[in-house]
């Protein structure tokens, strides 16, 4: 009984003393897989996604992710983003001055 209290604890000290797992998560809402590109600062990676899927980037530090929404965000952590793949930036044209 005591070598395993032993082993529980010795288990249990190295599972607090180890830093947490961070992990951004992208979802896909959509019907159509899209692309995302994920900046590391020195290493970019392209990450496509499938419809209804999610994928999960390791970025403890921080990282960018531009995708189909029309622009980056800055992430760390354990953030989530979603998409429909759809751009959430509107372009308008300058109206003409008469």
């Amino acid at each position: 009984m005591k070598l395993l209290s032993a082993a529980a604890a010795a288990a249990l000290a190295m599972t607090m003393a180890a830093p947490a797992y961070a992990a951004v998560t992208v979802k896909n809402t959509s019907s159509g897989e899209f692309t995302i590109g994920v900046d590391l600062g020195n290493e970019e990676k392209v990450e496509t996604i499938a419809a209804g899927k999610e994928v999960k980037v390791d970025c403890p530090e921080g990282c960018g992710v531009t995708g189909p929404w029309g622009f980056s965000w800055k992430v760390k952590g354990d953030d989530v983003i979603s998409s429909n793949g759809q751009s959430l930036i509107s372009v308008q044209e300058p109206s003409a001055k008469k």
